[in-house]
């Protein structure tokens, strides 16, 4: 190209001074935005981890390993007796079989524990 002569195209390429202003307040609104909802989230995890186990979990199964372990008749129907028993106990929620074997096992390592005060550590009775 001769000297001083321009490309046609120049224009198209060359960037606005305020356009580049602007983007980058959008880039800082959009890193403010990431920021409030990280803070939000790492709030909302810091709640969900002060909540009782039942009211922070999204099923019966969570955080916890599988463990089989197998019962003589005669203790299976006692495990349903004290089912039925929290049942009365908690009369306006369902109480799980698993969060009853898991509150048996707690409470029989220690005589001041009971079935029900495990329950209740769990988030039952809290409704």
């Amino acid at each position: 190209m001769k000297s001083g002569a321009g490309s046609p195209f120049e224009d198209d390429f060359d960037v606005d001074d305020d356009a580049e202003g602007n983007e980058t307040g959008e880039e800082a609104k959009q890193a403010d935005q990431i920021d409030t909802e990280t803070q939000v989230i790492e709030t909302a995890n810091q709640d969900t981890e002060a909540l009782p186990f039942k009211y922070r979990r999204d099923s019966v199964q969570d955080e916890r390993s599988h463990a089989n372990f197998f019962l003589r008749d005669e203790a299976e129907s006692r495990v349903e007796e004290i089912v039925d028993t929290m049942d009365d106990i908690f009369a306006s929620e369902s109480v799980y079989k698993i969060d009853v074997c898991e509150a048996i096992v707690l409470a029989a390592n220690d005589e001041s524990r009971t079935v029900e005060d495990e329950l209740r550590k769990m988030g039952y009775g809290m409704k």
